[in-house]
């Protein structure tokens, strides 16, 4: 297929570890012209982020509004880009497409906005309808956005990025053959607690790194067991890397069957032990390539099998890095499908 540039006018978060950003960064590295509007300086503000961040109201909105009308004049983009929550009015996105009739107006959502979460999007649903259209992370999402009134909703699942989340050798390298390193990176959960205490109270020695597990009600159990607050940037990627089995669970808060994690640790060439779901198991093949769990007991199995296994898990960590690769699952394959598919015509 031949490559067109887009001009995209790119509006997210631009926080420099942030997810957001690293797309922003994609597309431009892909050869569109990119340029960026940060929504954080914005709905960050002092005493106005919950009235701007729940209520869709406040001195942020306005500014951010009113620069990215400002934007769109000079720029002219063929795609008007929006990473997750959109804070764009209707009354705007009316006038951009009044002046640009040709423009496609694209809203890619992270977040679930109908969740357990969603009255944070309530004050947003009545924009919906002024996008072309809208990308979401859960097959769920498709009926319940078609029923707020989105004209076209399709399915762009989260992805890594390369020059980010790889292997890094000289840490691989140091790791102790006899004191394997079986870790979870992540914040905490209730459910998620009580599985990382099953392991401990059956002996399985293990580190946990993410915000929030202080206050849980198995402290006392895994207080020896963690490693401080969540990180982020190369702490965060150099965590996964000392990892020797890394467990991933999904977050029922936001329906989750797939989410950043599942292709980051993959993409690190680590050994991912992750909790079952339907969508987990078509992306990666399970006991060849990464393995899933269900239950705290076949979890405490796996970990116990998978100790004792180390050049399976190698081989595994090896054939799942190889197929997050062949199988598309970068930042640049996901945009790229993103953009075909914004420009392609609706199968209904």
């Amino acid at each position: 297929m031949t490559f067109i540039a887009r001009k995209i006018l790119y509006i997210g978060s631009l926080e420099k570890e942030s997810n957001s950003r690293k797309r922003f960064l994609t597309l431009k590295k892909m050869g569109h012209v990119v340029e960026g509007i940060d929504v954080d300086p914005y709905i960050f503000i002092p005493f106005w982020l919950r009235f701007q961040y729940h209520l869709f109201i406040g001195p942020g909105i306005q500014s951010l509004n009113k620069h990215v009308l400002q934007k769109v004049q000079e720029f002219q983009p063929d795609i008007l880009w929006v990473d997750n929550k959109p804070y764009l009015k209707s009354n705007s996105l009316k006038r951009i497409k009044h002046w640009f009739p040709n423009i496609k107006l694209a809203n890619i959502i992270t977040d679930d906005p109908c969740g357990k979460y969603g009255y944070c999007w309530k004050r947003v649903y009545h924009t919906f309808k002024n996008y072309d259209i809208q990308f979401v992370q859960r097959e769920v999402n498709i009926a319940e956005l078609k029923r707020i009134g989105t004209p076209r909703v399709e399915i762009c699942y989260r992805s890594f990025d390369p020059e980010f989340h790889r292997p890094i050798p000289e840490i691989k390298d140091k790791r102790n053959n006899q004191n394997i390193t079986i870790g979870f990176i992540g914040s905490y959960e209730e459910e998620r607690e009580e599985y990382l205490a099953y392991l401990v109270q059956h002996g399985i020695n293990i580190q946990i790194t993410g915000n929030g597990w202080p206050n849980g009600k198995y402290w006392h159990v895994l207080k020896n067991h963690y490693h401080g607050h969540s990180v982020f940037g190369e702490k965060y990627v150099q965590v996964i890397n000392r990892m020797d089995i890394a467990l991933h669970f999904l977050r029922k808060a936001n329906r989750d069957q797939q989410d950043s994690r599942t292709f980051e640790i993959p993409a690190c060439d680590v050994f991912m032990l992750a909790e079952r779901s339907p969508l987990h198991q078509q992306l990666f093949e399970e006991g060849k390539e990464v393995d899933f769990f269900t239950s705290k007991e076949e979890m405490l199995e796996k970990v116990e099998f998978y100790i004792q296994n180390k050049e399976l898990r190698l081989k595994m960590a090896a054939l799942a890095y190889s197929r997050s690769y062949q199988s598309g699952y970068s930042h640049e394959s996901r945009l790229q499908n993103v953009i075909e598919i914004i420009y392609s015509a609706p199968l209904n």
